[in-house]
């Protein structure tokens, strides 16, 4: 095997190894691969973040889970004193009654509090992969391709019509804006990882990572057909908006006043030269 066939071999097993540990194709690829771009070292290192908090997510999970077990015993046994202190009278068991059941009921509020912070507990979410690629940075015979050109176009068009629609109708141009600032970068998002998948298949061929970046970039590319199907209709609707009439007052009752005294006012000038 040639060294560069062993470096791709290699680079299938990490791959496919971190996707085993739950990481998607793509965020595996750019973890595996690194890089030399500085996008590809913050990555590398939001990864080795998000690993060393997943390890402390699991030890203080359970440390809470030996907390609760543990609390939950000495509540019962705090429980069990007391009530041979009562049944006694103070004879057997040093210390009053009440301070052993009070003690067992603030062992068990401490052991249920632990168990529901366990189970409750949310694990850190993976990075999210940055947006460094644009539809122009994806081959045309990579999956996906077409969606990217048709979110890229859709984009241009509303950007250019927003100020239009601002113009006329500020409220509306607004919230135009807002949407297209929120979806924008999530979407831009799924057209970087159109192009990692890409990469992984030319790079990977025959692997089983190269199989899973085929079937992941599928499901991406029906994601971004949603959102430029989404676009189309916030198009369609930014249109239908600068076809309607004017919301404020027509242009002859601006203007229709002011031509007015403008005529009587040239008839009394030339009434006066007369």
């Amino acid at each position: 095997m040639s060294p560069k066939s062993n470096d791709v071999a290699k680079l299938g097993e990490r791959v496919a190894a971190l996707v085993e540990q739950g990481l998607d194709v793509a965020e595996a690829y750019a973890a595996a691969k690194g890089g030399t771009s500085k996008a590809s070292k913050d990555y590398a290192k939001a990864m080795e973040k998000h690993e060393k908090s997943v390890v402390r997510h699991r030890d203080k999970v359970r440390s809470q889970r030996r907390e609760s077990v543990t609390m939950s015993a000495t509540s019962g046994a705090a429980a069990v004193i007391g009530v041979i202190d009562v049944a006694s009278q103070d004879v057997l068991i040093p210390g009053p009654a009440w301070l052993w059941l009070v003690g067992s009921a603030f062992a068990a509020i401490i052991a249920v509090r632990a168990r529901y912070d366990a189970l409750h507990a949310v694990a850190p979410e993976l990075p999210a992969l940055q947006s460094v690629y644009t539809a122009s940075d994806l081959r045309r015979d990579a999956i996906g391709w077409q969606e990217a050109q048709g979110l890229a176009a859709v984009r241009r068009q509303l950007t250019a019509m927003i100020p239009a629609v601002t113009g006329l109708h500020p409220d509306a141009g607004r919230e135009l804006a807002s949407a297209d600032a929120e979806a924008a970068p999530a979407l831009a998002a799924q057209v970087t990882r159109l192009a990692v998948l890409d990469q992984v298949r030319r790079e990977l061929p025959g692997s089983s990572a190269a199989d899973a970046a085929r079937v992941a970039a599928d499901t991406v590319r029906s994601r971004l057909a949603e959102g430029v199907a989404v676009y189309d209709r916030l198009l369609a609707a930014a249109s239908t908006m600068l076809a309607s009439p004017d919301l404020g007052r027509p242009s002859l009752d601006v203007l229709g006043p002011a031509a007015d005294a403008l005529t009587a006012y040239a008839a009394g000038l030339r009434t006066a030269a007369g």
